[in-house]
Parts: structure tokens; C-alpha cells; sequence
């Protein structure tokens, strides 16, 4: 190996600019596959993995009731905090207003005018647009408002605003119910003296009230439902929080009530989402951390050209060479995401703002290892003097690269689509970046020596002093870390105060692991004050009702005794969780059955008379039929057609599938929605479970949030394969190319590295409060990107430890003067510094989970490669070096087959 590392050193010094070519003509090959890059931006398409439970569930549900709507929802507020009840006439006015602009608003698409009713749900065939709202309450009437006397007595619901009483109290236009948490939230209770109605009951005042727009997501109207959010939508209520009422006024429609004053518009502010938000916050985050990404390399580059060269002078600084080196990064970053893109593996957010970082970590390192490596050579010329600095360093490289590689490859195995092509471009980034170091870093290294040569300037290399006086490389962290580092580490004080600091950070971490928590606060992804950012502090605050829920039931027999009780019971059990469920549970099959009783009070009214004498495909039929505005459901309740939406037939006209309905309660945070999944998963399931189904029936909740959820039941163990097969990757690497000792030393203090990561995590959570980093996607790219780092903190120290001669403390100065410097400045300081900017990333999750986790991976892996490591290598390390190993097993072999040799002579003298 290391005559071919030679030849490889001498012939890029060689022949630089041939291997310059070379690199870029094969990299330009891999950089083609950007034609059919796809960049993953779409929260599904990052999180949730299509060999998941609930992605099967929730692609079961869009095969028989298409796929789940797409929600939009306002909330207005005062503009002052302090004004309590916005529960007003003009409040309403302002939401009437709104409401106006959005349904009357056009966008032109594909040469037609599309407006919501285009693009509206509709739970029941035939009737207008589902857009739960306060003023539905008076039937999306001003003149019915205006005519209230008391607002808050007509949200009790005892009496129907409807003069012509065709309406149920408190429904919509539709006859749908409203209930009342989702269009009221932050409901305070006003007390009346002189109070007669009977019962409990609530006179509502509230901080908020908040209208949604559920709109169709099918392949034929997602495209334009994702413009019409856009340019209606956003774009209204966008102009009502920046004070635009020219605009406003441009689109309302002032037949039924005259447009609000803008003084009254002064006093509301609103908070707004919309299906597509979070795409496009993640875009907008993006862009607005573009710059400090840039900032941070900036920063880094100008460290390199400190740093590499003998700064300052005008000929013998590294600019150049730096430039050269963030030039290899970038090139390898290209070539690896066109590389992958070859195979039709989406790009993410993830990976274009950890990947660069990676690599130049890692690439760094190699450069002020190779180039300190050979500013020691002494051969005649510069090819010979690289042949030698690569037959020297470059095991040691190419055994890092292939340990990084391969623990990135094995946590690809996972099933988490953002980790998965994180894992895979790192994997691809890495190992490109190695052999471009080894390759056309040598031919820059010799470049710049030639240039240094012929005295010509750094960075303006057109300029030229031929008298220009050759500076002596003055090495000062090399002899700093040799006279004065190394001892210092021997001393028994700061040996006793490492293990105290050791014995610390272990128990912290002990302590870490079991308490982090697992989830991504939603706000924490998001640019602070962004509208999304906005309607999540009001919406985690206010709202009282949590996501809508459905239990889905397929092939079950509604003739059959067995399959009724089941329906029965998993309603009922669905009831009792009153932690996570809020009742009622709004089942069809109790409905039906009702509705087919013979002999009960409302046969006359609901024409059931004979209904005995159909079968259940005639039944069923008439059961839908039953229209809202009926005496059935007005007086009785028994309304087919609300469930119109949750059956689907067969052929036969018998039911297929067919789904009830429930809602959550409020929820606010990831353990709420973890928890909510998780009772109400197990509390089905166990109920299917004793009722042994047949094997084409199914039964299963569904809910738009646990597709996202449903991660987080097993993020713990993905976190935990990806670190023990990454670690078990590295070891198996550095036993075949090293030997089980290095391998040993290695893994141990990579996994040191790693776990020390999750306690200080734990500790800075409990120290600063606020935002907290979790156990996510996320975090566990990064407890990967992880490991990748801690390989460079160490195998480079321990492999030239295992090379060097005499006694441990010695060989611990040795391994120190040398990869403890190139691991100090190249990694440390260079990461240090590139991450430190990060802090000013309007991003939270850039802070916490790059910034804050980043500059802890470095810290630790300072602590434990420079540190703790040479302190148990002096102690506890093998006690001859790997060169004297081999030495003796040679000598053995050869006095083995001399003494063989003696002794079968003298059986041969014997026998003749």
C-alpha cells in the first residue's frame, strides 16, 4: 500500500496539471446528474417513511376516500394583548370582511379564473364550501348579526338564528354543526346575575376567533389549490397585517354589508397558515441562512490561509492553497449530489447545509496533514518529496476516509427518507473528497510550491519578487505541542482533573440519555416572526380542539352480530380515553341502526315504516338520503346525509369501507401528538386483537398528524442502530487495514465522543430553557455526522501512536507534535470558528441543532482526541508500537522455520 501511495504522490507532483484535468473531466461527469436533481421540500416526503405503518394506513385512506384536505386557517386577534374579549360585532365584521375578499378573489390558471368554490371541500355532494367560521353562526349574514340584540346568549345554541327555523341552532349554511372550540379560542366564561337559562352553560368571551378553508388535495387540483393559497390567500391576509387596504377594498363586495373603516382594521392583526407553509418556510429559511453559510466558509477560508502557510508575508502566506482546498469541497460536494442524483435520490435542506461542513472538516484535516508532512521531507525534488508524504500520511488518510464512508453508508440502511439521503450523499461527499485530496490537492500543494519558487505573490500570482528573502517555517503550535502541551498533559494534576472531568461528563450523559425527549417542536423549524411562526404561538395558545380523526373500517359485515359489536366497542373504547379523545364519537353505524329500529317514535318522521321489508343496499340508500333539513334530523338527529362523505359502496350497493369520526383534543406540542397516536393506536388494537378479524378486514385510525408523527415510536432505536452499526463499521475497518488494538481504542473513544454528545445536549437543554433539542431526524443526522467527526479527532493520533518508537509517554509526544497539531488546526480550530457564526442564523433550528450541537461536537471531540485520549495512551496504551510487532512476529516466523528446519535435519541424520 505504501508504494502505491507513493507513486500516487509522485506522479500528481509530477504531472499537476494532467491530474487537475483528470479530476475535473471525471467530476464533470458525476456534476451531469444535477439535470435530475429533485429537491425534497415537502414535510411528508422528508419524515415519513413508505414502509411506515401509518404511510400505508394513510395511502389506505386516499385509495377510498382520496387523499386527506388541504387546511388553511386564520386567527384574529387584537393588535394589544391586553384588549381581553375580541368576541364583538365588529370583530365579527372584520371576520365577515375577510371572508368576502377570499371568496371573491380570482387567479387566473391555465387561462381560467379559479376561485374557491373551485377548489373548495365539499363533505356533502351538492352543497357549498366546509369554511367553519364564526359568522356561520349567522349564516354568513350581516343583516342577521346586526339584528342580534346578544351575541353570546345566540352561541348557546338554544335557539336557531334562522327566523324560518330550517336550521338546526348553531349550524352552517350547510346544516353542519359548529362546534364551537373551532372557530372560538381562549374561551373565558362571562357570569350573569339575573342568569335563567337552566343548566351549565358558557356566555363565551374570547382572545380569538379563527376561520378555515379546507380545500380538495387531489392530483387534479393540488397544483392550483397550492397558487390560489399563494396569490388569494396569503396574499389577503398578508395586506391586512401590513395595513395594504387599497387592496383589500379593491376585491370586497360591499352588497351586504359596507366595507369596515380603517381605523376599526387598525385595531386586528392576523395569524395565518396555509397547506403550503411549511414548504415554504422551509425555502425561506434557506435562503435567509444562505448568507451566513457563506459568512461561515468565508471565515473558515480565512483561518486556512492564517493557518497552512507563515502568515503574515506577501509570498509565503496559504491563501492560495486555501482557495484550492474550499475549491476540492465544493467540487466534491457537486459531483457527489450529481453523482447520487444519477439515481434518482432526492436532495434535502438537510444535507445542502450539514454536508458542506462535513466535508470541509474533514477535508481540512488531510490538507494540513499532507502539507505538514511534506514541508519535513528533504528529498532533492518536489515529486520525490510527495511520493514520501503520501507513502507516510496516507494510510492514515485513507483508513479515516473509509471508516467516515462506510458508518455514512451503513446509516443509509435506515428507512427515514431525510436521514437516508443525508446518509448517502455524506457517504458519497466523503469519499470523493479523499480522493480528490489525494489527488488534486497534491497537484495544487505542488502548484503552489512552484509558485512560492519563482517568488510569485499569494492570491496575485501574476506579480512577482525575485528578491524576495525565503522565510523559515517558524512551526509554532508544532513546538508548542511538543515542549509545552505534552508535558503538561503528563503532569499527575491535570491527569487527576481529566478523570475527574471524564467521571463528570460520563454521568451527566448517563443521566442525558434516558431524560432527552424525542419530537421537533414545529415552531423551532421556523424563521421567527414569519406569519407561520406567528399563527403557531397563537394557534399553541388559544386554540382549544384538536386534529380532526377518523377510524377506518374495511370489509366489515353490518348484518353480522360479531362485526356490530365490534364497531360498538371500539367506539366505546375510543370514549374512554379522555386524555388524548375529545367525545363524541360520531359513528354512522349507530346512526343506521337507529334510524332501521321498527316501532320507535320517529318511524312517521323519518318515513321508516316498512323499512324491515328492504335489504341493507335499500336501507343504506335511504339512510343517506335523509337531508339535513329534514323533520328526521331536525327533531330527531338521525341526518344520513352528514355521512354521505364516510361510506363508500360497492357494486352491490353494500358498504366496502366506511370511517367514524372523532376529534383529539387540543394538543400543542410533539409528546402530545406522540401520545395521541400512541392510545389511541393501542387501544384499538387491542380491541382487533380479540376479535380475530377475517383476513380481508381491517380496521385502523388515521389522522393527518400521525403520519408525522409515528416516526418518533421508533426514532429512539433508528438513533441507537445508526451509532452501533457505525461504530461496529469502524471497527471492522480498523482491524482489517490496522490491527483489533488500534480498532478498540478508536471505537471506544468515538463512542465517547457520541454519548457525551447526548448529555451535554440534555445539560445546555436544562441550562438555557426555552427551544430544547430533541431526539429527531434531525439530531440523529447530526449523532451521525458525529460519529463521521470523531474519527478524525482520533484515528489519526492513534495510528501514528501505534507507528511511533518508545516508551508511551514518548510516543504520546511523538503522535502530538504531529496529527495532534494537524487534528488541532485542522479540525478544532477550523470548525470552531466556520460554526461559531452560525449563531447568527435567524433560523432556531440552525442555532440549536447546528450551532449549538456542532459546537459541542467540536469541544467534546477536542476534549476527548487532544486530551483524555494521549492522557489513557500514556497510561494504558500498547506498550510496543505496531512497527516493533511486526518486527518480532517476523523474527519468530524466521526462528520458527530455521529451528524447523535444524530439526528435521537431525531426524533425517537419525534415520540414515
Amino acid at each position: 500500500m505504501s508504494g502505491l501511495f507513493y507513486n500516487i504522490g509522485y506522479f500528481g507532483a509530477k504531472y499537476p496539471c494532467l491530474v487537475f484535468v483528470i479530476c475535473m473531466t471525471v467530476t464533470g461527469i458525476m456534476s451531469l446528474g444535477l439535470y435530475n436533481l429533485t429537491v425534497l421540500t415537502d414535510p411528508q416526503s422528508l419524515w415519513v417513511s413508505s414502509s411506515s405503518r401509518t404511510y400505508q394506513e394513510q395511502e389506505s385512506s386516499a385509495e377510498n376516500y382520496g387523499p386527506f384536505y388541504r387546511t388553511n386557517q386564520f386567527i384574529l386577534a387584537y393588535q394589544n394583548e391586553d384588549w381581553v374579549n375580541v368576541f364583538q360585532k365588529d370583530g365579527l365584521k372584520v371576520i365577515y370582511f375577510l371572508q368576502n375578499i377570499i371568496r371573491n378573489r380570482k387567479v387566473l390558471i391555465g387561462g381560467k379564473n379559479t376561485t374557491l368554490d373551485d377548489l373548495c371541500y365539499r363533505p356533502i355532494s351538492a352543497k357549498g364550501c366546509y369554511v367553519p367560521s364564526p359568522m356561520d353562526i349567522w349564516l354568513q349574514d350581516p343583516s342577521l348579526l346586526d339584528k342580534d340584540d346578544d351575541i353570546q346568549f345566540t352561541t348557546l345554541c338554544t335557539e336557531s338564528i334562522d327566523v324560518n327555523q330550517t336550521n338546526i341552532p348553531c349550524s352552517d349554511k350547510n346544516g353542519i354543526p359548529i362546534i364551537l372550540e373551532s372557530v372560538f379560542g381562549g374561551i373565558d366564561c362571562e357570569e350573569r346575575a339575573n342568569d335563567t337559562q337552566p343548566c351549565d352553560h358558557c356566555y363565551i368571551q374570547a382572545k380569538t376567533m379563527a376561520v378555515t378553508y379546507l380545500l380538495m388535495n387531489d392530483e387534479f387540483t393540488k397544483k392550483d389549490a397550492e397558487l390560489w393559497e399563494k396569490e388569494v390567500w396569503m396574499d389577503t391576509l398578508d395586506a391586512l397585517n401590513k395595513r395594504d387596504y387599497a387592496k383589500l377594498y379593491k376585491y370586497y363586495d360591499k352588497t351586504l354589508m359596507p366595507a369596515p373603516r380603517e381605523q376599526l382594521l387598525d385595531q386586528y392583526r392576523v395569524a395565518f397558515m396555509a397547506e403550503r407553509s411549511v414548504s415554504d418556510e422551509i425555502d425561506d429559511e434557506t435562503n435567509q441562512n444562505a448568507w451566513i453559510v457563506v459568512v461561515s466558509y468565508f471565515m473558515m477560508f480565512m483561518y486556512i490561509g492564517f493557518a497552512i502557510g507563515q502568515f503574515p508575508s506577501k509570498i509565503y502566506n496559504g491563501f492560495t492553497l486555501g482557495l484550492g482546498g474550499i475549491f476540492i469541497v465544493a467540487v466534491s460536494m457537486i459531483s457527489s449530489i450529481g453523482m447520487v442524483s444519477y439515481f434518482s435520490i432526492g436532495l434535502t435542506m438537510i444535507s445542502l447545509e450539514v454536508i458542506p461542513f462535513l466535508i470541509l472538516a474533514i477535508g481540512v484535516d488531510n490538507m494540513f496533514i499532507i502539507t505538514h508532512n511534506y514541508k519535513k521531507q528533504k528529498h532533492p525534488t518536489v515529486p520525490e518529496r510527495m511520493g514520501q508524504t503520501l507513502k507516510q500520511v496516507g494510510p492514515s488518510i485513507t483508513i479515516a476516509a473509509i471508516c467516515e464512508t462506510l458508518a455514512f453508508l451503513v446509516g443509509s440502511l435506515t428507512k427515514m427518507p431525510a436521514l437516508q439521503s443525508f446518509c448517502i450523499q455524506a457517504a458519497v461527499g466523503v469519499f470523493i473528497d479523499y480522493l480528490l485530496q489525494i489527488t488534486m490537492f497534491v497537484a495544487f500543494l505542488t502548484l503552489d510550491e512552484q509558485r512560492k519558487k519563482h517568488k510569485r505573490y499569494d492570491l496575485m500570482i501574476c506579480k512577482q519578487d525575485p528578491n524576495y528573502a525565503i522565510k523559515e517555517d517558524r512551526k509554532l503550535i508544532q513546538t508548542f505541542f511538543k515542549k509545552h502541551y505534552s508535558p503538561f498533559i503528563q503532569k499527575p494534576v491535570c491527569v487527576i482533573t481529566t478523570i475527574v472531568i471524564f467521571v463528570a461528563s460520563f454521568t451527566i450523559s448517563c443521566v442525558g440519555v434516558t431524560k432527552l425527549g424525542v419530537g421537533l417542536d414545529e415552531q423551532v423549524s421556523m424563521v421567527e416572526g414569519s406569519n407561520l411562526f406567528n399563527y403557531m404561538t397563537l394557534e399553541k395558545k388559544y386554540i382549544e380542539i384538536g386534529p380532526l380523526a377518523y377510524l377506518i373500517l374495511e370489509n366489515l359485515d353490518y348484518q353480522d352480530q360479531h362485526d356490530l359489536e365490534l364497531v360498538a366497542n371500539l367506539s366505546n373504547s375510543l370514549s374512554q380515553l379522555n386524555e388524548t379523545v375529545q367525545p363524541p364519537i360520531y359513528s354512522w353505524v349507530a346512526s343506521f341502526n337507529l334510524f332501521i329500529r321498527e316501532k320507535a317514535e320517529w318511524t312517521q318522521a323519518c318515513e321508516t315504516q316498512d323499512i324491515a321489508l328492504y335489504d341493507l343496499p335499500t336501507q343504506l340508500k335511504r339512510f343517506l338520503g335523509v337531508r339535513i333539513n329534514s323533520p328526521c334530523c331536525q327533531r330527531f338527529g338521525i341526518c344520513g346525509e352528514t355521512f354521505e362523505a364516510d361510506i363508500v359502496l360497492n357494486e352491490q350497493g353494500y358498504v366496502k369501507t366506511s370511517r367514524l369520526r372523532f376529534q383529539h383534543r387540543p394538543i400543542h406540542n410533539s409528546a402530545g401528538y406522540i401520545l395521541s397516536l400512541e392510545q389511541t393506536r393501542q387501544v384499538i388494537d387491542k380491541v382487533v386483537k380479540d376479535a380475530n378479524l377475517k383476513d380481508n378486514q381491517k380496521v385502523y385510525p388515521y389522522s393527518m398528524p400521525y403520519v408525522f408523527y409515528d416516526q418518533y415510536s421508533y426514532i429512539r432505536a433508528v438513533a441507537i442502530t445508526n451509532v452501533l452499526l457505525a461504530l461496529a463499521t469502524i471497527f471492522f475497518t480498523m482491524t482489517l487495514v490496522q490491527d483489533v488494538v488500534c480498532a478498540i481504542i478508536v471505537v471506544l473513544f468515538v463512542f465517547l465522543i457520541a454519548f457525551n454528545l447526548i448529555g451535554t445536549i440534555w445539560l445546555t437543554n436544562v441550562i438555557f430553557g426555552g427551544f430544547v433539542i430533541e431526539i429527531n431526524a434531525v439530531s440523529v443526522v447530526n449523532l451521525v455526522t458525529c460519529i463521521g467527526l470523531a474519527v478524525e479527532f482520533v484515528a489519526h493520533i492513534v495510528i501514528k501512536f501505534r507507528l511511533c518508537e518508545g516508551k508511551r509517554w514518548e510516543r504520546v509526544t511523538g503522535a502530538m507534535s504531529t496529527m495532534g497539531t494537524s487534528v488541532f488546526v485542522g479540525i478544532a480550530c477550523t470548525k470552531f470558528i466556520g460554526v461559531a457564526v452560525l449563531g447568527f442564523a435567524p433560523s432556531t433550528l440552525f442555532k440549536l441543532y447546528y450551532f449549538r450541537m456542532y459546537i459541542l461536537m467540536v469541544v467534546l471531540g477536542a476534549f476527548n482526541g487532544l486530551v483524555l485520549l494521549p492522557i489513557f495512551l500514556g497510561l494504558f496504551g500498547p506498550q510496543f508500537s505496531i512497527m516493533k510487532v511486526r518486527v518480532k512476529s517476523l523474527i519468530n516466523q524466521s526462528e520458527g522455520t530455521n529451528l524447523s528446519s535444524q530439526q528435521q535435519a537431525k531426524k533425517k541424520a537419525t534415520y540414515y
